[in-house]
């Protein structure tokens, strides 16, 4: 595979149009480069069976060679084949700890597994979750319920009260930092994953499980949570309406945004030149 290269692209406000679509130019350029015989990994935050519904009505992902990297990376799977490649999981006793710690400090706790999401309450930022992701999320009473489970990720979450999560997250930075990374993928959404995982790390564990070289990767993406597989590919590009800290870590920003074809603009500069 040393001609084949690979792409990591973020969905929303990326791949997405502002309203869930993606648009013509996109899709061409998506077949174009698996014609060709190049690698799509769409890294995102969300888990597998989510991603494979959303994008269920366009026959380019269920194409060989298209994996998602899930949970901020942690998760690879081959679409075609569907099947998991890899998988980090959650320290068991830590995740079940930051669980408390965040519903103490008075913030929406969210919890992932493969297959299944909880939260531990009803609340607005629930409701919110749930609009803004459309997935569905059980209800448990007790983080101890979720004891042994092999946990991917964890949320705190706050649409009201922003700075909230940031104090959190600084307060807590110390002993979190020994067991996860936390990232925002969102204002609201405070994410922690496996201690060195990430969506670049995801993307260079891809890319060396099906032999491609660093030089050949390439990443796309716009926000916060987008910064370890932009840093981390060969090429990293932000989309024109990415976040500030994004394109200061970038070495391409594109000229078009999310609604008019920039992971296009991507694929048609450094994957099909």
């Amino acid at each position: 595979m040393s001609n084949t290269k690979i792409l990591a692209v973020d969905l929303d406000d990326t791949l997405f149009a502002d309203d869930k679509s993606i648009c013509e130019r996109n899709i061409n350029a998506l077949n174009q480069m698996l014609d060709e015989g190049h690698v799509l990994a769409v890294d995102t935050g969300r888990p597998s069976h989510i991603i494979e519904n959303m994008l269920s009505s366009y026959s380019v992902f269920s194409r060989e060679n298209v994996y998602f990297l899930s949970f901020q990376g942690s998760i690879g799977y081959d679409a075609f084949q569907k099947k998991n490649l890899f998988g980090d999981y959650l320290d068991n006793d830590a995740a079940l700890e930051l669980l408390t710690k965040i519903l103490e400090a008075g913030l929406t706790a969210i919890a992932f597994e493969e297959g299944k999401i909880y939260c531990f309450g009803e609340d607005e930022n629930t409701d919110g979750y749930r609009a803004a992701a459309q997935e569905d999320v059980i209800v448990l009473r007790d983080v101890e319920l979720l004891k042994g489970r092999d946990l991917t990720k964890i949320m705190a979450v706050n649409f009201a009260n922003h700075k909230a999560l940031h104090d959190f997250e600084e307060a807590h930075f110390d002993e979190t930092s020994k067991y996860f990374n936390s990232m925002f993928s969102n204002v609201a959404f405070l994410e922690y994953v496996p201690l060195n995982s990430g969506k670049g790390q995801g993307l260079l564990k891809l890319a060396d499980y099906l032999n491609i070289p660093r030089d050949n990767t390439v990443a796309c993406g716009d926000e916060r949570n987008d910064i370890s597989m932009v840093s981390m590919a060969k090429v990293g590009c932000a989309v024109i309406n990415g976040r500030p800290e994004l394109k200061e870590q970038a070495d391409y920003i594109t000229t078009a945004n999310n609604n008019e074809g920039a992971v296009a603009e991507v694929i048609e500069k450094f994957i099909l030149n």
